[in-house]
């Protein structure tokens, strides 16, 4: 494996690892409540928000994974009943409109976070919201970089079939 694919094969295994932690932390963090109500009659109020900003984690490393693994939601209403060629050029377009779409948003998102980071509040303890939050402008980086690198390997097929 070179060294580019090194780098790839670890970033894709990181991003699965955290994943998976990320929910199993949901879940036990879900079930905390139930157990504290129940056992302690203690109430445990910071673990709404911290679930609610976990889900956004958890979506958006899902969406990186699918759009790795070209498992997006697409709607393909041309695609089909054109040949294999313009199937690859077509697919290219949309991989690149789409990886515009995202990398547009990351300006957008950068200065969402540098606002929240103002405010000042913060998550749970001394974490700031904002650190919480500046997974969105990343994974939109991510994502729209994986749309454009999708794009070339659509156009490749085209050139060498």
């Amino acid at each position: 494996m070179g060294g580019w694919a090194r780098i790839n094969y670890f970033l894709n295994k990181l991003e699965e690892t955290l994943l998976v932690f990320l929910l199993m932390l949901m879940v036990l963090l879900a079930f905390l409540p139930i157990l504290f109500r129940n056992v302690v009659s203690i109430g445990l109020i910071w673990i709404d928000p911290l679930l609610r900003h976990l889900v956004l984690w958890v979506a958006l490393l899902g969406a990186s994974i699918a759009t790795r693994e070209s498992r997006h939601i697409k709607i393909d209403l041309v695609a089909p009943y054109l040949e294999p060629g313009r199937q690859a050029v077509l697919t290219a377009v949309l991989n690149f409109l789409s990886a515009a779409v995202c990398l547009a948003l990351v300006l957008p998102a950068v200065e969402f976070v540098r606002e929240e980071q103002e405010v000042g509040k913060y998550l749970i303890g001394v974490i700031p919201i904002w650190v919480s939050q500046s997974i969105i402008p990343v994974m939109l980086a991510v994502i729209g970089l994986r749309f454009l690198f999708a794009a070339w390997r659509s156009l490749r097929q085209r050139i060498r079939p």
